[in-house]
């Protein structure tokens, strides 16, 4: 049965992903109004804000608005408090380790000090960050959603069975000039 449950959480973790490249390619194309508007509606109903791949790791998900069981049973969530997906300020997103549904942050312990991950958001804008730091934390620890001056994207994860977070740091790359 978690096999079944993973393929499954993995399959729609792909429609979603598949979906908002989609909108990606008819934005670029300029496809009627009516057809985009009634895809930007269905994206608006799921949450779907966004895309995170980190290469390194072969992992590429959809981004929820929200932190709740229901967004992060689907993907990767982005905390509403902190900064807007590619924007300045710092931009925290969050993921199960060890679901049933997917892999989705499972592995994100055993990423290298300046791996690449990349954030798509409903814009259509995309931006490459370095990771420049990881630690663990408290799961009380405020610090994860401190907001900065710069761009920064932050990812955490369980740690220790739920006792603590795991937590990837990233800088813009490039500086942060947007392109």
């Amino acid at each position: 049965v978690p096999f079944v449950m993973r393929w499954i959480g993995e399959y729609r973790s792909n429609q979603y992903i598949s979906q908002f490249e989609e909108d990606k390619d008819e934005s670029q194309e300029k496809e009627n109004t009516a057809h985009k508007k009634k895809k930007d509606a269905l994206l608006k109903t799921e949450g779907v804000i966004g895309i995170v791949e980190i290469p390194s790791l072969n992992l590429k998900y959809p981004i929820f608005e929200g932190t709740g069981a229901v967004q992060l049973d689907e993907g990767i969530g982005h905390m509403t408090e902190t900064a807007k997906l590619c924007e300045a300020g710092n931009s925290v997103l969050c993921g199960h380790n060890g679901s049933r549904r997917a892999a989705y942050f499972t592995y994100l312990n055993t990423i290298e000090i300046g791996a690449v991950v990349t954030v798509t958001n409903q814009d259509m804008v995309t931006h490459d960050y370095e990771v420049v730091e990881t630690k663990i934390v408290d799961p009380y620890n405020a610090a994860v959603s401190e907001q900065t001056t710069e761009e920064t994207l932050t990812l955490f994860t369980c740690a220790y069975h739920g006792t603590q977070r795991f937590v990837v740091i990233c800088k813009r790359k490039g500086g942060g000039a947007n392109p």
